[in-house]
């Protein structure tokens, strides 16, 4: 069959670059994605969005736009990247009143 014509001319060219398949991202990177950004205080959609945009390199519309890929490379320089105000102040700097430490 190798030496066979096909019937229809449809033989496949060796030469001839594969598309790799695109996945949509899931709908547990969407959450993780929202959970990370709510992590880092951003509420409004610009500051989401820009940050979105900068872990993905591209302009992104929504989450949904993302890719399987794009999802898990965004994810993992979300968790990179410090959380702001966190690594500042600990829960002992932000206390109220003072302490039977502090009176003495």
């Amino acid at each position: 069959m190798n030496d066979e014509l096909s019937l229809f001319g449809d033989e496949p060219t060796p030469d001839a670059p594969i598309a790799p398949a695109v996945t949509p991202i899931a709908e547990w990177q969407i959450n993780l994605l929202r959970k990370a950004l709510d992590a880092r205080s951003l509420t409004t959609m610009s500051e989401r969005q820009s940050v979105i945009e900068a872990a993905a390199g591209r302009s992104v519309e929504s989450l949904r736009a993302l890719t399987h890929d794009e999802g898990l490379q965004v994810l993992s320089r979300l968790g990179q990247a410090p959380v702001l105000g966190r690594a500042s102040k600990s829960a002992w700097d932000d206390r109220d009143e003072d302490t039977w430490i502090d009176r003495l």
